[in-house]
């Protein structure tokens, strides 16, 4: 009986242990990717982090909160970021992120949520701060 018990905690220890490590094997296998990513405050005053590392699989929003002070609010549409570095959505102004199409030289909005959208190897991003849905300058 004593040695019955014994298995059978070993085999749930065991069987604890072997998905924390697969866990940990998951988080850890992605490969590292470079991203551009730009900061532009609407006044002028642009900021760039570029060669930005992450992994595969991670979000904009992940990359994001890498390089800059991130507030942000989780609702029924996902995550909505709040402040950048200190610069808060207020009345019609809010933060949109767009990207680079290097096909037509020019910034693409994205109609995705930062943390759904999943960054590639070379892209570049720039968060502007508008009161409407005009690409970066």
């Amino acid at each position: 009986m004593l040695f019955a018990c014994w298995a059978l905690i070993a085999s749930f220890l065991a069987g604890y242990y072997w998905f924390q490590y697969t866990d940990i094997l998951n988080r850890i296998s992605g490969v590292v990717i470079h991203v551009n990513v730009g900061i532009d405050y609407g006044n002028g005053t642009r900021t760039w982090h570029n060669n930005t590392k992450a992994l595969t699989g991670a979000s904009l929003f992940d990359v994001t909160k890498q390089v800059a002070d991130v507030t942000y609010q989780v609702g029924v549409f996902g995550t909505e970021i709040t402040s950048i570095n200190g610069v808060s959505k207020q009345d019609s102004f809010g933060w949109t992120y767009w990207i680079w199409n290097s096909t037509s030289q020019s910034w693409s909005i994205v109609w995705e949520n930062a943390d759904v959208y999943k960054v590639t190897n070379g892209e570049t991003f720039m968060w502007y701060y508008q009161n409407a849905f005009n690409p970066p300058p």
